[in-house]
């Protein structure tokens, strides 16, 4: 998997009759409007340089749409505008959901007149050693800073509502880190705010060479001084304004990361699912788990939340999930 698209022109797809274009982001802003937007930032393509989501990515966008029927999901792709209809048997069951709006990010141009555009014209986020995963550091925060909503990774499961939280939260990780998984912000006053001095941060402090150090550890210092508070378990909205929430580990992160392995294992189903019966979400640490194959007919945990949140997806398909 590979950030860049490759050399060849796109041109030479225009006459397949089975290459669907996206259209830009940009394009028609004002849908993003009523603030009920769910993002997800896709920055990876297949081989061939077109869009392919995985199962378990494509999992969680149904699972969001599924759960927010009148919320808007938007998947935002970056770096190529194209996938082909023909050979991409996750995408096709997202497209049943009248609600889920596939867009293309033009990085070119996205990030124009925001105070991010300094890490595209000069080539600093290019250059990252991590280019995939600080690139969705970057855009989630700078999407929520252009329109306002509410950015999901695609290793979540969303089980209920987001209309159940106030607006412009963040969940705490477990390892005095705000994660940034999972989080809201609205697209005026305090979370705008917040989103633009996150921005500017980046712009002064974007590091490229800690996996972490533009997601988690620059949402954790930005809200340690828009909340002048520096343990980051004693963050109530009380403390942050009145404006943020900071809501406690068991929110997003109830199977902490070092706990993965039970959301794959049978004999951790019973205690998992009684544990997140009520959740809004559930992580599933992707970076540590990606590996490790399900059968569609197990009994494990993630099996049976994917059969249930997202069973389009899994009847797609075929013995592994």
């Amino acid at each position: 998997m590979s950030f860049f698209a490759p050399k060849s022109s796109l041109h030479s797809l225009e006459s397949t009759p089975d290459i669907v274009y996206l259209q830009n982001v940009q394009a028609n802003e004002s849908e993003f409007s009523s603030g009920k937007n769910i993002f997800f930032i896709v920055s990876t393509l297949s081989r061939n340089g077109e869009i392919k989501l995985n199962a378990r990515q494509a999992c969680a966008i149904e699972s969001a749409a599924r759960s927010n029927p009148d919320w808007k999901v938007f998947p935002l792709f970056v770096a190529t505008p194209w996938f082909n209809s023909s050979h991409n048997e996750f995408i096709s069951p997202l497209l049943r959901y009248c609600n889920i709006h596939m867009r293309f990010i033009d990085w070119k141009s996205f990030a124009t007149g925001t105070p991010v555009e300094n890490l595209f014209t000069q080539h600093i986020l290019q250059n990252s050693s991590y280019v995939v995963e600080h690139t969705s550091d970057v855009f989630r925060l700078l999407t929520l800073y252009k329109y306002g909503g509410t950015y999901v990774d695609t290793d979540v499961v969303v089980r209920r509502s987001f209309d159940l939280l106030p607006p412009n939260f963040f969940g705490l990780e477990g390892r005095g880190y705000v994660g940034s998984a999972v989080f809201n912000l609205q697209a005026s006053g305090y979370g705008h705010r917040f989103a633009e001095a996150g921005l500017k941060d980046l712009a002064e402090h974007f590091d490229g060479k800690v996996w972490t150090a533009n997601g988690p550890m620059l949402l954790t210092r930005n809200l340690q001084k828009f909340c002048n508070v520096l343990d980051v378990t004693k963050m109530s909205r009380e403390r942050c304004g009145g404006q943020l929430s900071v809501l406690p580990p068991d929110a997003f992160f109830r199977v902490r990361y070092w706990q993965h392995e039970r959301f794959f294992r049978p004999e951790h189903t019973e205690t998992v699912m009684a544990s997140i019966k009520d959740d809004i979400v559930v992580h599933l640490w992707n970076k540590l788990s990606s590996k490790i194959q399900q059968k569609v007919d197990s009994s494990t945990a993630y099996v049976k939340l994917a059969h249930e949140y997202c069973p389009n997806v899994i009847k797609a398909c075929g013995e592994f999930f």
